[in-house]
Parts: structure tokens; C-alpha cells; sequence
């Protein structure tokens, strides 16, 4: 039994969502459009946008390249929404602190629900990230230097995109270097009968299917996990749990505390040179 299955639907619905820990979401949410706003003004120069990676409507990417004449490394950051909303748009905001790095950032985005189900977005996200890794060469990438970063909705595609069968795709292990979840979402089930379904329409054998807890890879690049201190408590738990069993699967995994931080700020960090979120991405770029 985990704790879900004891909560009726109204604490359940309050546990999935995460705007029930703060005020007002769209303090939050208009932080993301004003700083990726202002990434786009101030890269404009460096900037490429909406670059093609397969044939769906949205299947585009915002590339921010540095100038330089060797390859540099690569961040891939993947939108949340509960795969419903927000886009590559309101993606940008950690472009700057990349780039100062010498770091090419990707702004992805990806089909949303009900236009989508959540089969055809794991598997859009997991084609554009294989997209990428490949064409890395043709846009000034490093091909052996890609890491990924997810939040929410976006940190359950990152550990979808990590439980990829590389091989069936040209790849002896995985091509990924590192990757971040933020708040992620691991186990489905418990969202089945909650308002987050209503355009997803997954059943329970959907979500277990859907989830990356149930498909651990065998090998996998490290995988950093942070969740803000002002979350609910399965949002925590998802995480641990998530956590512990990759780190029992032999996965390199490590916890970053965000004190004070709730689901939405904590991805903004990514655009301070100096926190510590940044800092863990930086090192498994230099690594």
C-alpha cells in the first residue's frame, strides 16, 4: 500500500496539484514568460528558433549557440504543464546563465494533451532528443557532452528519455551525459482519478505503462534530483522513491535540497550562476 491509495479524491486531486502550496500560479508563470522574454531580446544574435525535429506542429526547438570555433556542450530543458500546457516559449528563462557558460541551451517543446496522448508525447520527446544527439555535429554541439533537465511534467520526460532502449536506436549505452528532474512525476497511477487525466484519458494499465518507475533502465547516466521544500508531500515521496530505486539499480543519483522553493521557482534557479542546482549541472558538463 502506498500512501495514495488511502486519500480520498479531494485529497488526492490537492496533493496533485501543485498551485494548492502557493498563492497565485500566475505570479509564477509570468516570471517564465518575462524571463524567457528577455533571454530572447538579450540573444537574439545567437538565437535560432523553431528549428524542426520531426513532423509534428510543435515538434521545435529555440537554440541558443555561443560563438566559438569547438564544439560545446549541451542542455536540453523540457517544459512542464502536466504535458498540457506552457511550451518551448516560456522555456528560455535559464538561457543566459548557459550561454555565459559556454554552453549551447535548447528550449524543447513537444505536443501537448488532449491533441497528444501521453504514448505519442514520450515518444515525440524521446525522437527529439535522439534528434538532437545526432545532428549535435551540424549546429556546433558536442555530441559526447549533452545533458537534460525536465521540471514537473518535464522531469517525468527525462526519465522516459533515459529508459529508452538505446540500442535499438544505434547506440551500444546511453548517450545522454547527465540529466536533472525537477518535481517530477514517476509513478502515474495516482493522477488516473484526479482532474490531471481529464485530457490525458489514461487508464491504470496506461499508467503503469507510462511510468519510469516501473522501467528502470539498466545503465543510465547520473541523474541529479531536486523537489522545492514547499511541495506536497507526494511530490516528495514520488521523487524518493523514484530516486531510491534507480540508486538500487546501480544508478548514480544524487539529492539537491531546495529550501523555501515550491514547484514553480525552483526551475528559474537554473539561471543563477551560483546556485546550486546550476552548480550539479555545470559539473556533470565538465565532468
Amino acid at each position: 500500500m502506498k500512501p495514495y491509495h488511502s486519500m480520498d479524491k479531494e485529497t488526492l486531486e490537492r496533493e496533485y496539484s501543485p498551485s494548492s502550496c502557493i498563492d497565485d500560479i500566475m505570479v509564477f508563470i509570468k516570471m517564465y514568460i518575462d524571463e524567457s522574454r528577455a533571454a530572447h531580446r538579450s540573444l537574439k544574435d545567437i538565437m535560432k528558433a523553431d528549428i524542426k525535429y520531426g513532423p509534428e506542429k510543435r515538434s521545435n526547438l529555440d537554440m541558443f549557440i555561443p560563438d566559438s570555433d569547438e564544439a560545446l556542450p549541451i542542455h536540453v530543458f523540457i517544459h512542464g504543464g502536466y504535458w498540457q500546457e506552457l511550451s518551448k516559449n516560456e522555456s528560455a528563462f535559464a538561457a543566459p546563465n548557459f550561454v555565459d557558460h559556454n554552453v549551447i541551451f535548447i528550449a524543447f517543446d513537444y505536443t501537448l494533451a488532449p491533441e497528444a496522448n501521453l504514448f505519442e508525447i514520450v515518444d515525440q520527446t524521446r525522437r527529439g532528443i535522439i534528434s538532437i544527439i545526432k545532428k549535435a555535429a551540424s549546429f556546433g554541439g558536442d555530441t559526447n557532452n549533452i545533458t537534460i533537465s525536465g521540471s514537473s511534467a518535464g522531469g517525468h520526460l527525462v526519465a522516459e528519455v533515459l529508459s529508452t532502449n538505446w540500442k535499438e536506436y544505434g547506440f551500444d549505452e546511453c548517450p545522454v551525459k547527465g540529466a536533472l528532474c525537477l518535481s517530477g512525476v514517476f509513478d502515474l497511477e495516482p493522477i488516473v482519478n484526479t482532474y490531471v487525466n481529464d485530457p490525458l484519458k489514461m487508464t491504470k494499465k496506461d499508467a503503469h505503462a507510462l511510468s519510469p518507475l516501473y522501467h528502470i533502465p539498466d545503465q543510465s547516466c547520473p541523474i541529479i534530483f531536486t523537489v522545492g521544500e514547499n511541495e506536497t508531500s507526494e511530490f516528495h515521496r514520488q521523487t524518493h522513491e523514484y530516486m531510491q530505486a534507480c540508486t538500487e539499480k546501480g544508478i548514480e543519483t544524487s539529492f539537491i535540497e531546495m529550501p523555501r522553493f515550491n514547484h514553480f521557482d525552483i526551475a528559474l534557479e537554473l539561471n543563477k550562476k551560483d546556485n546550486s542546482l546550476f552548480q550539479a549541472v555545470l559539473k556533470q558538463i565538465k565532468s
